[in-house]
């Protein structure tokens, strides 16, 4: 990305130099973004953020739905939730653990066979939906629940103790990226959005 040379004695000579500056920096950040790891690059259709990046584990609040907002860029079919578990859940409860697709408008779309025995063991768990999902481009939403008496560990990014403001900044309820939405023991048909609470945990999940 070289710099085109500025006569001498060009006048006025600064504010040249700065217009050439920033173009150069808007093209290294062009660069950068180019060169990131994507969804795509693990064979996924859209994640949370890049799971290389700052990780630590949480334990399930057991019976809490949560919801993890999922822009789709492209249309697409999605045909697995795809998620990770650190510590394996123990005591769960069998037909109360799920995750499963909503809209933006808080409709059920579809939802995976109950996860109470692959929750139980650790390590990343692709779970098909019961009916993949042929989607426009828009925002979506991840939701999962366990319910048992110690709920797995999951990964998720670090929010620098600042928590749900952090997380969901300039965004309401009904927009938030990380929520949850009420005790539940399987995922409702429809969740009010804007009855939600945000959240302060950056869960890691991705579709396929």
């Amino acid at each position: 990305m070289p710099l085109t040379p500025i006569p001498i004695g060009t006048t006025p000579w600064g504010a040249l130099l700065n217009g050439q500056i920033q173009d150069l920096d808007g093209r290294t950040i062009a660069l950068e973004a180019a060169n990131a790891t994507r969804p795509a690059d693990s064979s996924l259709k859209a994640w949370t953020f890049d799971p290389a990046t700052n990780l630590v584990a949480q334990v399930l609040t057991t019976g809490l739905l949560e919801m993890v907002k999922l822009p789709i860029r492209t249309a697409t079919t999605i045909t697995n939730i795809v998620a990770a578990i650190s510590t394996a859940g123990s005591g769960l409860t069998a037909s109360q653990n799920w995750a499963g697709l909503y809209s933006s408008a808080g409709t059920l779309l579809s939802q995976t066979a109950d996860q109470t025995t692959a929750w139980a063991s650790t390590g990343v768990k692709v779970m098909p939906l019961a009916a993949p999902q042929v989607v426009a481009a828009g925002t979506y939403y991840v939701a999962f629940v366990s319910n048992g008496t110690t709920p797995p560990q999951m990964p998720r990014g670090s929010s620098l103790g600042i928590g749900a403001d952090l997380l969901n900044l300039g965004l309401t309820a009904a927009t938030a990226r990380y929520a949850t939405a009420g005790t539940v023991t399987a995922l409702p048909a429809s969740v009010t959005m804007a009855s939600r609470t945000t959240a302060g945990r950056a869960w890691w999940v991705a579709v396929s």
